[in-house]
């Protein structure tokens, strides 16, 4: 989101996280109820409106309740974290919205450039990457939001896979579609079967969120392959493909 220029309200929901979080690393004495106090009331703001915020805004509010989300994973049941229904609900309202969101950014790029095709595919691989981060919550708890993931077809439980590290980590958008020409194999889609198969489900460039390119006969792939070309999310990708091979 930093790369996709994206400043302001747009990024509020995720400076606000990082502030929360580096209170709840203070240890001190009663950190961690205030920290909880503060997502909740941060929930109740993005709940309560939020076709208030842009595209690019709803992805980073999204990231910073994925990071509220593993955190209350990680915590015992205490007084002031009984917020999951509340985070549930906030994700629902927010993913909803981001998907007609979606329809009306698609809309606006009638007149492609590298730049706007670049920024916007952040915007869409943004997307695939929390549907993934979702995906596996569901895999350790029930998590409601993760059926909103559009999976193409039966027998997969993650998909999209997140794109390599080079076209994710790309600074420009001169060096993304260097990327993208460079290595076609980008612009195909893997998932994770229920078996913990890495399998190829479509070719083409991704269109949108929880829309795909062209649909093919679904193909193994190899793990160690598509792992050398990830960035740090691969090796969480893995472990909840070792979880159900």
């Amino acid at each position: 989101m930093v790369a996709s220029g994206s400043e302001g309200r747009d990024m509020e929901p995720l400076h606000n996280c990082i502030s929360l979080m580096q209170m709840l690393n203070t240890g001190l004495q009663g950190s961690r109820k205030l920290f909880w106090r503060n997502v909740r009331q941060e929930c109740e703001r993005l709940y309560q409106a939020p076709a208030e915020l842009s595209a690019p805004g709803i992805i980073t509010a999204l990231q910073a309740l994925s990071i509220y989300i593993i955190v209350r994973l990680d915590d015992n049941e205490t007084e002031g974290n009984d917020i999951d229904g509340l985070l549930i609900m906030t994700v629902i309202a927010l993913s909803m919205e981001l998907n007609r969101a979606e329809f009306g950014q698609d809309s606006a790029l009638s007149t492609l450039t590298p730049e706007s095709t670049w920024r916007h595919w952040i915007f869409v691989e943004s997307g695939h990457r929390l549907c993934v981060l979702y995906q596996i919550v569901n895999m350790v708890v029930v998590f409601e939001p993760a059926s909103m993931c559009d999976l193409q077809a039966d027998g997969l439980i993650l998909s999209p896979l997140p794109a390599r590290k080079q076209l994710w980590e790309a600074g420009s958008a001169t060096r993304w579609m260097k990327e993208i020409e460079r290595d076609l194999r980008a612009q195909t889609d893997y998932g994770m079967a229920v078996n913990g198969d890495l399998v190829k489900v479509s070719e083409g460039p991704r269109e949108g969120i929880g829309q795909y390119g062209r649909a093919g006969a679904r193909q193994k792939a190899d793990w160690e392959e598509w792992f050398a070309g990830m960035d740090s999310f691969g090796g969480l990708v893995m472990l909840a493909a070792s979880l159900v091979g």
